[in-house]
């Protein structure tokens, strides 16, 4: 039996798909890229704002036209938006004929084989199911999946509603995990979860994961920036594997808009805790992301949001627009911002990150840094990362080389320019 999947949404739901592949091909079904050819297809779905809950839903409708102009007999939906929305998928989407919630997906087995509609919803407070994961990122740079869920309760997230509330897992469970991946070839260990830095065991895990010798690099995601400790950070610097890069999503800087938001902080005590994680990791790379448009977000808020962004000169930034969420507080909230004055301030912040490109980048020509080879292109030059540059997110290194250069391995690269977040430059040496 030929099963597709369409895996939607962030590094930590791709894990769940990646559990689901390995449990497919374990019971003997053939994964198919093809879906015409496909006699079951899984669509793995994101809901987190609006254009996520739009792109799961076109997704289905995709998957399902194979029913007619393909072999398709079993369409199913999995993660996030089959979790927010339970049977109200089976109801509206007639074409599904199964449904599991966030904590369920370890029964897709039974889901593509049941002759009749499905469904399973596990309650959020049952543990996450584990098993061993199909890699679908390759195996030179991978995620590991540290804690679900969040209980910080943003008024405008829905993921504690369909991921649950913080959960960490075991410090033997990632060890074993981080062995299993590096045994595997992984060179770079990305640490995922939906808070990070709530984690008791984080600044161990950086410690016990770099005395894996394959192990180069270790990076952090995903920090709450309350959570960004002392120990944390003098963790970071003295231990060389875990690279200077954190990534701290703020979503603004104005108190009055992070009160609303239920988070904590204003563009004072921001710009001095990402002081002080320069004063600790002088060469740390912070990345972080914004929410322009929340409910009350007045001129003299956004004028605030866009002093601080000049102010702290971020190496890389995400900016999105407020989505209101149904279910969640912030839907509720008086003084909704229209959906064109929300874009404006959202281009108005990336033009403005833009412009501080040239100090930001250009202390970084002339040096030779370590980069990570992730391919070859067709022009037969490379490509990879350095330190400041996470999986899928950030920019890139692209560098020729007059010696042969593998995909995962190290090579020293002297950067000669830059065009906006991508950096050119050539090989002097291979480590590897």
């Amino acid at each position: 039996m030929n099963i597709g999947m369409i895996a939607l949404g962030c590094a930590k739901n791709r894990i769940d798909a990646e559990m689901m592949l390995h449990k497919l091909t374990e019971e003997g079904f053939t994964v198919c890229n093809d879906l015409s050819q496909c006699d079951g297809v899984i669509v793995h779905t994101c809901t987190f704002i609006d254009a996520a809950k739009s792109e799961s839903i076109e997704a289905i409708l995709e998957a399902a036209a194979y029913k007619i102009n393909g072999r398709l007999k079993r369409l199913v939906v999995t993660g996030c938006l089959a979790e927010r929305y339970k049977s109200e998928v089976l109801k509206l989407l007639p074409e599904v004929d199964a449904c599991l919630g966030s904590r369920s997906f370890d029964k897709i087995i039974e889901a593509l084989r049941a002759e009749q509609p499905y469904e399973e919803y596990k309650p959020l407070t049952c543990p996450p199911p584990e098993f061993d994961r199909i890699l679908t990122t390759g195996n030179k740079s991978v995620y590991l999946r540290i804690a679900e869920g969040c209980s910080n309760h943003c008024s405008y997230c829905v993921i504690p509603s369909v991921r649950g509330e913080f959960m960490p897992r075991s410090y033997e469970s990632v060890m074993e995990e981080a062995r299993r991946l590096a045994e595997n070839g992984a060179v770079e260990i990305n640490l995922i979860a939906q808070d990070t830095t709530k984690h008791p065991d984080l600044c161990r895990f950086i410690r016990d994961i770099a005395r894996i010798d394959s192990v180069r690099w270790i990076r952090i995601l995903y920090c709450r920036p309350e959570e960004i400790t002392d120990e944390l950070l003098n963790t970071m610097a003295e231990v060389d594997k875990c690279v200077p890069y954190i990534d701290v999503p703020l979503q603004h800087a104005s108190g009055k808009v992070l009160k609303r938001m239920n988070r904590t902080g204003d563009d004072r005590s921001l710009t001095d805790l990402i002081a002080h994680i320069r004063e600790i990791l002088p060469e740390c790379s912070v990345r972080t992301t914004f929410i322009t448009g929340f409910p009350g977000e007045n001129e003299e808020d956004f004028e605030i949001l866009c002093n601080f962004v000049k102010g702290n000169k971020f190496a890389n930034l995400g900016v999105f627009p407020y989505s209101r969420e149904e279910g969640t507080p912030a839907g509720r909230m008086r003084n909704q911002i229209p959906d064109e004055i929300k874009q404006r301030r959202a281009d108005l912040i990336m033009q403005i990150q833009h412009s501080l490109l040239p100090k930001t980048n250009k202390p970084l020509i002339g040096k030779t840094l370590d980069v990570l080879c992730e391919g070859k292109r067709k022009d037969g030059k490379y490509y990879g990362r350095a330190y400041f540059q996470a999986p899928e997110v950030d920019g890139r290194i692209i560098f020729t080389a007059d010696f042969p250069v593998e995909e995962g391995q190290f090579v020293s690269v002297l950067l000669k320019r830059y065009r906006e977040y991508d950096f050119y430059g050539t090989a002097t040496n291979s480590q590897e």
